[in-house]
């Protein structure tokens, strides 16, 4: 399963940001045991991958900082979505 979401610059702070089309929440704790961690609180983590700073947020959304490159931001946005989607179980 591959997540859809969406790359854009954002309209209120020189950034951009990935968010998934349909809005799920992220599991942290399986995203901080692969990634590398800067800081993590309940609600997000800040990781740090391939350079680049990102706050992930619970909700589905990630922050990227100073980072203009939207082909390496989709990639770590793609890694840190498929680690932490909830896979809703099936019988």
């Amino acid at each position: 399963m591959t997540a859809e979401f969406t790359v854009e610059k954002c309209k209120t702070k020189a950034t951009y940001s990935a968010k998934l089309k349909k809005q799920q929440q992220l599991h942290l704790t399986k995203i901080a045991q692969r990634l590398e961690v800067i800081l993590e609180t309940p609600i997000l983590l800040v990781i740090k991958e391939e350079g680049v700073e990102a706050v992930v947020h619970r909700y589905g959304e990630i922050l990227f900082k100073n980072c203009s490159d939207v082909a390496l931001m989709e990639k770590i946005a793609r890694k840190v979505f498929e680690l932490g989607l909830k896979r809703e179980k099936t019988s």
